[in-house]
């Protein structure tokens, strides 16, 4: 508690602050993605902010690092005490009410892109707006703007793979993989590393449901993007949200999301860091140190982890999740996981009572992050261009080939198991995984996380259809 009261009073001086002289301020406060610092975003955002300010000498923008593992809470509580800086990580839990849209602005020319009439027409209108009119909230406004595009995979190390006598290829099946891990635990490793955040066993049920879900999801796509009838992919917030409000769907009764939760008990069971449940997420990688340490064969990153790996003496590759087979799953459809290249990385927006120079001054920065200003940046980072134009760094194909790299028809949402706004930061899958919930029991939570969170979107979409009365 002491640290968010602290941050609180940062955010309460950076929030209104100008310099002397002309000069605005304006802060940026998220999670550090890219490396365990928790003073700084890496020398490369150093150097991204340094050009920023040569270029716009009347602007100072300052960086403000939260933990992993409280980031979420913290960044919530400012925003509703309106508190929060100027630029705030999407990944906040809030309402669009309590944002800027950015429309009126990604309408007009984007003046650090030459010939730009309007800004969001630079960004990739596969991932950002164009015809599947990508990124939109429930209001149907655009709210924050992506600094680059994120994957994951699973990242292995080499030398440990061949100390025990393990085949990569071994490892593309469900199977298979569980079996390696149990090799792994013999030989004294932790097969996976995995922390008690939200994020490992959320990415490993989006990749399950993957094999399991896309059939089921595509009878419950009945709305297009901006709420009218139509369909989406992936599928649109409306068109989960009307299912569950009207039973269609209800993950308490569901066999496929069953099926799902058993696979991903059983996967964590056999390949989890023994201990996960006590381990804090830190840093670029899943299971804080242990990957980077030589601890553990394996652990789950985005694209930008690998920067944090130059410097370590072993090598390393990456691969997707394994296939889920008929002998896995009766529902699984025996197709390779998927999971996407998305905007889910570093994305940010602006609290919607940031106003004058300082609403002038982030507007203007997020312009210039989507820009061919962000290149050097993307390259020392590792990460994707949101920008149409600009290229990729190399050694990218586990995260952008293949049918690992597209986003599922049910979206980047582990098994249409929402979680409301006020448990968005949690690990919803903890106490069932580590068999302290029953199932029936975790299954009922689900549902009445799930009609919670459906009836939260139709506030925000102000929807006025029967069943969203």
């Amino acid at each position: 508690m002491t640290a968010l009261f602290a941050s609180t009073a940062a955010f309460t001086l950076a929030g209104c602050s100008s310099a002397g002289s002309g000069t605005t301020t304006i802060t940026l406060s998220g999670p550090n993605q890219f490396n365990a610092d928790t003073n700084s975003f890496g020398p490369a955002w150093d150097k991204l902010v340094s050009g920023f300010e040569k270029d716009n000498p009347d602007i100072t923008v300052k960086t403000n690092v939260l933990p992993i593992a409280s980031w979420a809470q913290a960044s919530a509580a400012q925003l509703t005490a309106g508190t929060a800086p100027e630029l705030i990580f999407n990944q906040t839990t809030h309402t669009p009410s309590q944002v800027q849209s950015l429309d009126s602005y990604l309408n007009k020319p984007n003046p650090f892109i030459a010939g730009n009439k309007k800004w969001i027409d630079a960004l990739n209108p596969k991932y950002f707006g164009g015809p599947g009119k990508l990124g939109l909230n429930a209001a149907g406004n655009h709210e924050w703007v992506p600094f680059n595009l994120v994957g994951v995979a699973i990242y292995y190390n080499k030398s440990i793979l061949a100390k025990t006598k393990i085949d990569v290829s071994s490892l593309s099946t469900f199977a298979g993989f569980v079996k390696s891990c149990e090799t792994l635990k013999k030989a004294g490793y932790a097969p996976l590393a995995t922390d008690n955040g939200p994020l490992t066993h959320g990415w490993e049920m989006i990749a399950i449901s993957s094999t399991i879900f896309n059939e089921e999801v595509k009878k419950l796509n009945q709305f297009d993007p901006t709420g009218a009838p139509g369909t989406a992919n992936p599928l649109a917030g409306k068109s989960i949200a009307k299912a569950v409000l009207t039973g269609e769907l209800d993950v308490s009764t569901n066999p496929q999301v069953t099926s799902a939760l058993k696979l991903l008990k059983a996967f964590n069971d056999a390949c989890a860091t023994p201990n996960w449940s006590g381990v804090k997420a830190s840093g670029a990688f899943s299971g804080g140190t242990d990957f980077q340490a030589g601890k553990a064969a394996m652990a789950w990153g985005t694209n930008f982890a690998a920067s944090n790996l130059t410097s370590k003496d072993f090598k390393y590759g990456t691969l997707a999740f394994p296939t889920v087979s008929k002998s896995d799953s009766k529902y699984a459809s025996g197709e390779a996981a998927q999971f996407g290249v998305s905007t889910g990385g570093t994305s940010y927006m602006i609290p919607s009572y940031i106003k004058g120079k300082q609403l002038s001054a982030a507007v203007k920065f997020l312009q210039y992050v989507s820009s061919p200003k962000i290149q050097p940046w993307l390259d020392k980072t590792a990460s994707i261009p949101a920008v149409t134009g600009l290229k990729a760094p190399p050694g990218l194909s586990a995260f952008t080939d293949g049918r690992w790299s597209t986003v599922p028809v049910q979206g980047q949402g582990a098994a249409l198991i929402e979680l409301p706004a006020a448990l968005s930061a949690q690990n919803p899958y903890e106490g069932y995984v580590l068999g302290e919930t029953p199932l029936e029991t975790a299954l009922a939570t689900f549902q009445k996380n799930n009609l919670t969170w459906a009836r939260e979107q139709v506030t925000q979409g102000k929807w006025t259809e029967a069943w969203a009365k």
